[in-house]
């Protein structure tokens, strides 16, 4: 037991490309669309803050109008770190009166931070101990190793891992093991040359790991920020609470349904799979799984962990009428709290976390939800998301269903070429607004624009996951916008339709109908 801890203590410093980013690249020359979208977005900041208000809106609402556009053009154009853009409002809304800097500062510390904040620990515990590589094997070996099968179960861990730990570090997990895969593949090929079939192998292969991860996170409240973001504002704005357990009741729905699409187009319809055998790669997969050896006790203990903190958020709303006060939030924190507490050698000092592990963690995420909920909340508060929204009561003459497909539509290409987050906060009080101004519930369309946001597939830029497998060299973009362009299509349609038919009526929404708590 010594010699294994001592073994893993070892392994426990995460290679470079393995810890938690933002897809952000630090050393990144400053080109031209960064000086357009920096001199653009602070052109547009000036003129807006110097020129009249328009009528009907208050002038903090058009300083926050001002506000708003010089960060959504710097996170577009990433002229900084999107994360240290999210930090622009506590510096300047105090100034221009917006709002105090206690309010201002608030948001950075919302409940929904310390969600996250508690997911990413235990996130990073399943990495250090190699615990997420296992159950990805596992799931993969277990499916079968013919390519189909592969691909399916590349798809399947991918989106499991991306429910629990970040989509960035779940893409980075499997694409060492999807390369050595590929590389069988080739080397299955005597004639020397890349054929068709094992091209589409590659490429189908490469792309899945990314969409599943993409499509995964949606599952959970922790698996992407954008989900996170939304239950804090609706409950901020409107005082609509969403628990971990009700946003699964939505979100894995979609999964389950999201995985198989993703699969059929990509393996029957852009990329067709006609290869029907791939030589050694059981073997290689069960070596990879042996690898690893005997399944370790700290891997047991973060698994215990990992279980107890998911069943006692899901089980949260029946726990708190007898622990008042219980928070998804309080949960996730005394999961990581327990990483910290549980010894894996008492004598050693050794524990299932170290602050040292923490340390690699995504303060950039927590800081740009912080500035995307400080926004949000501006944008709410100085009634300008009811003066834009005026502007789209052209959607109150539209049938419903067809108002969230254009929406989602716009949102989807939007998130293209932003972050989905930035995108997710820019627009949701926006789209609240038009909801109610319409006459609708604001989860009816807050729902699909969260939702889609995290679903762009079509360029390296989108997300991260689709940056990363950009990067392996397997695929040009060409052939990602290809295949991205046919499941944004699909999702759009997929998510409107579960809008409309499924997730309003378990979360309770009555389509023609705003709820008497959040009516003036």
């Amino acid at each position: 037991m010594q010699q294994e801890v001592s073994e893993k203590e070892k392994d426990s410093q995460q290679p470079d490309d393995q810890k938690f980013d933002m897809g952000e690249s630090a050393g990144e020359s400053f080109g031209i669309i960064k000086w357009a979208g920096f001199i653009g977005g602070l052109a547009l900041f000036l003129l807006m803050l110097f020129s009249s208000t328009p009528q009907g809106l208050s002038l903090a609402g058009w300083r926050t109008a001002a506000v708003a556009v010089l960060m959504a053009t710097w996170w577009v154009a990433e002229v900084i770190p999107i994360s240290g853009t999210a930090l622009l409002p506590l510096v300047l809304f105090p100034v221009f009166g917006v709002a105090d800097i206690e309010t201002t500062a608030a948001p950075y510390a919302d409940p929904m931070i310390y969600l996250f904040l508690g997911g990413f620990i235990i996130a990073i515990a399943m990495q250090r101990w190699d615990l997420h590589r296992r159950i990805a094997l596992n799931i993969i070996g277990f499916i079968g190793t013919k390519p189909r099968n592969i691909i399916a179960g590349f798809i399947i861990s991918s989106a499991f891992m991306s429910m629990w730990v970040s989509n960035t570090a779940a893409t980075m997990m499997m694409l060492p093991i999807a390369l050595s895969v590929i590389q069988l593949a080739k080397n299955a090929d005597e004639s020397g040359a890349v054929q068709p079939e094992y091209r589409n192998f590659a490429l189908t292969l490469m792309l899945a790991i990314a969409y599943a991860a993409n499509v995964g996170g949606l599952g959970t409240v922790i698996g992407t920020p954008t989900n996170a973001l939304m239950i804090a504002f609706v409950n901020d704005a409107y005082a609509m609470e969403i628990t971990f357990a009700q946003w699964m009741s939505v979100g894995i729905p979609l999964v389950l349904v999201g995985l198989p699409v993703i699969f059929y187009v990509l393996t029957n319809w852009v990329f067709p799979m006609r290869l029907q055998r791939l030589p050694g790669g059981k073997a290689y997969i069960e070596e990879e799984v042996n690898r690893l050896g005997k399944i370790s006790r700290p891997e047991i203990m973060v698994a215990a962990v990992f279980v107890l903190t998911a069943m006692l958020w899901m089980s949260r709303p029946l726990l708190v009428q007898l622990i008042p006060g219980l928070s998804d939030a309080g949960i996730a924190i005394f999961g990581a709290l327990l990483l910290f507490l549980i010894p894996v050698n008492l004598r050693k000092g050794i524990f299932l976390m170290r602050w040292r592990d923490v340390e690699e963690l995504p303060w950039g995420v927590l800081i740009l939800f912080g500035g995307g909920l400080t926004l949000a909340g501006a944008i709410q508060r100085t009634g300008l998301a009811e003066w834009v929204g005026g502007y789209f009561e052209v959607l109150g003459g539209w049938p419903v269903i067809l108002s969230i497909l254009v929406i989602s539509m716009v949102i989807i290409m939007f998130t293209e070429l932003a972050s989905n987050s930035a995108t997710a906060a820019a627009f949701l009080p926006v789209i609240g607004s038009v909801a109610i101004g319409i006459g609708q519930n604001p989860l009816l369309f807050a729902v699909p624009v969260t939702m889609v946001a995290s679903c762009a597939f079509m360029l390296p830029v989108a997300t991260p996951p689709n940056a990363i497998v950009y990067g392996s060299g397997v695929m040009t973009i060409p052939e990602m916008s290809k295949a991205g362009l046919a499941l944004n299509l699909c999702f759009v349609i997929l998510i409107t339709l579960m809008t409309y038919f499924v997730f309003s009526a378990i979360l309770g929404i009555r389509i023609g109908h705003v709820p008497a708590l959040i009516l003036p």
